[in-house]
């Protein structure tokens, strides 16, 4: 055993006949570039798999491994160590009896780990190996559920302590000064800020707190699509509702009007911004918290779901001198996620990049980022006319909402900057014509503009539950492949790892119009969008349909959800050549 420790991982895994010695050597060149791990280079060249390498380090290490998808959790060992020590070194525990707990660790050589376990729960542990994104993964399922089960306690326990009467709307005159006692109250305090974590754990974009006639239920938007997590009784709505006004520094006295605020919190060792907004509805206030997790960090180009040519297209257009490229689709479309990577792309030391935004989402280092604050009259406009003044080389808007800071970021774009901004239209062409209807001159567009890119967002099958199956004719004519060709697609399952949706993640499917002569002159002469549409696709333009059949082709997600993003007719998939994944 002693000469199995000291083997190398490449030696135990040609040994066990998981990779050749040609793989091993093609790996070790790699490491030699990238200085990466050994063992995430072989995964990343798909000459092994995660298990295969976690076998392999465990006998390497004289460990025992461990398959976490085959093992049963004990409830007293998961009980007995805290979420956040699981969190801070990567484990889990597995079984605890009289004087011992088994730990499934990441580093099952981590010593302090080990130590801080044993004198939090006086046993004795033994450690042994596992994958360590199935421990992350099961640490969210396994306490996910704990926390879920205290969240009953918590709001039975908050709903008898307030002893507030379920009352009709129009009968909800509480004074303000008990309403702000009872947001003060334990439970309701575990009860939000289990809400926060909660939403946090499951990577939900927003929470929605909506008052209903005999409940208040609580949603989670998570990989765009809204689910519902707990509905508890109607009179926790007003300590509900000012415990979040208290947390966003909110008026807990004003409810006929919209208000808007700002909380931050600490989980997990990282801080979580959430952006929340209030609105009167017919049974109360509705709240809408949308959660901005800053250690998720920027996305690169390269993991936005671009195609090979959409990428090279894109990237070609960013690194144009001057002009204006805009990104359009409907809100929480990621349009603001694609222009991050791309100012992080464009940023270095010889560039001026300054932002004017509302709010600010992500702090972008080397980037010179503003806000606007409408109350004291600092507007996009007058912020961006102000931006222009600090000589800057690239100039980010955060939104074209109105002629104002269209004509002045489009003057902008005409005196030798490159601008990037935000633009509500269905597609690409369309944001042609919508800038015509707010009365931007069409030679501005027609002379600024070097490119319109319009994109949606749709779900990634779970790789650990899809389905495949054959392709019905219907289908095949619909992606644009010949109904006798036989074509195998995948189907959402659902499983533990993506708790029951069948989906985990999402991914973009995208237009990029590249301006040209004739369209231009079609911008001059105030053409229609479609007739603009069909200049692109001449060019050479893949449109979202064509995109969103690829990756459905690919396995990557499904009919479905393409549908569900965009109207899919056969007629737009005449060339099923193009629409092969590599």
């Amino acid at each position: 055993m002693d000469e199995l420790y000291r083997r190398p991982l490449g030696d135990i895994l040609i040994r066990r006949k998981v990779i050749t010695a040609e793989q091993l050597e093609r790996a070790l060149e790699e490491q030699q570039v990238t200085h990466g791990r050994l063992g995430e280079i072989l995964v990343s060249l798909g000459f092994a798999t995660e298990e295969q390498i976690t076998q392999a380090r465990a006998q390497q290490l004289d460990v025992g491994y461990v398959n976490l998808q085959e093992i049963e959790f004990d409830p007293e060992a998961l009980a007995a160590v805290p979420e956040s020590i699981c969190r801070t070194y990567t484990l889990i525990p597995i079984k605890k009896d009289r004087n011992k707990i088994i730990l499934a660790m990441a580093n099952p050589l981590d010593v302090e780990a080990i130590d801080l376990i044993q004198f939090e729960t006086k046993l004795r542990v033994e450690p042994v190996l596992a994958t360590e994104w199935r421990i992350k993964e099961v640490i969210d399922r396994k306490y996910g559920q704990y926390e879920a089960e205290d969240l009953k306690d918590f709001v039975q326990q908050a709903a008898s302590d307030l002893e507030i009467t379920n009352a009709d709307a129009e009968d909800e005159q509480e004074d303000i000064n008990e309403v702000k006692r009872q947001s003060h109250r334990a439970p309701v305090i575990k009860m939000v800020n289990m809400l926060l974590t909660q939403a946090v754990r499951k990577k939900a974009s927003d929470i929605h707190v909506e008052p209903r006639r005999t409940t208040v239920d609580i949603r989670y938007r998570i990989d765009g699509e809204l689910h519902l997590f707990k509905s508890v009784p109607r009179s926790l709505h007003p300590a509900i509702t000012s415990r979040i006004k208290i947390m966003s520094d909110l008026d807990i006295s004003e409810r006929r009007l919209p208000q808007d605020g700002r909380i931050t919190f600490r989980f997990d060792g990282r801080n979580i911004d959430v952006r929340v907004s209030t609105s009167p509805t017919l049974y109360g206030e509705r709240v809408v918290l949308r959660i901005l997790d800053r250690s998720e960090g920027l996305i690169p180009l390269e993991k936005l779901g671009f195609s090979p040519k959409e990428l090279e297209v894109f990237k070609s257009l960013i690194s144009q001198p001057h002009g204006i490229i805009l990104v359009t689709g409907p809100t929480g479309s990621g349009k603001t996620t694609t222009l991050y990577a791309a100012l992080n792309a464009l940023k270095s030391e010889h560039t001026n990049i300054m932002t004017v935004e509302d709010p600010i989402e992500y702090e972008l280092e080397g980037i010179n980022q503003t806000n606007v604050h409408h109350r004291i009259g600092l507007t996009f406009a007058n912020q961006l006319r102000a931006i222009l003044r600090q000589d800057p080389d690239i100039v980010f808007v955060g939104e074209i909402r109105d002629t104002e800071t269209a004509d002045v970021a489009f003057r902008a774009a005409l005196t030798g900057h490159l601008v990037l901004s935000t633009l509500h239209a269905n597609d690409a062409p369309g944001a042609i014509t919508r800038l015509l209807d707010m009365e931007v001159e069409p030679f501005l567009v027609s002379s600024a503009i070097i490119g319109c890119l319009a994109q949606r967002l749709v779900r990634v099958l779970c790789p650990d539950c899809k389905e495949p199956y054959e392709a019905d004719e219907k289908t095949k004519i619909l992606l644009g492949v010949d109904p006798g060709a036989k074509v195998t697609l995948y189907r959402a399952v659902g499983c533990s790892s993506c708790d029951g949706t069948g989906y985990k993640g999402r991914t973009s499917i995208r237009e990029t119009m590249v301006m040209n002569d004739d369209i231009r002159r079609l911008t001059l002469a105030r053409a229609s969008s479609n007739e603009i549409r069909r200049a692109a696709v001449e060019a050479g333009m893949t449109t979202m349909r064509q995109d969103g059949a690829s990756k459905v082709l690919s396995g990557i997600t499904t009919v479905e959800e393409v549908q569900r993003k965009i109207f899919v007719e056969a007629d737009f998939f005449s060339h099923s050549a193009s629409l092969k994944a590599a």
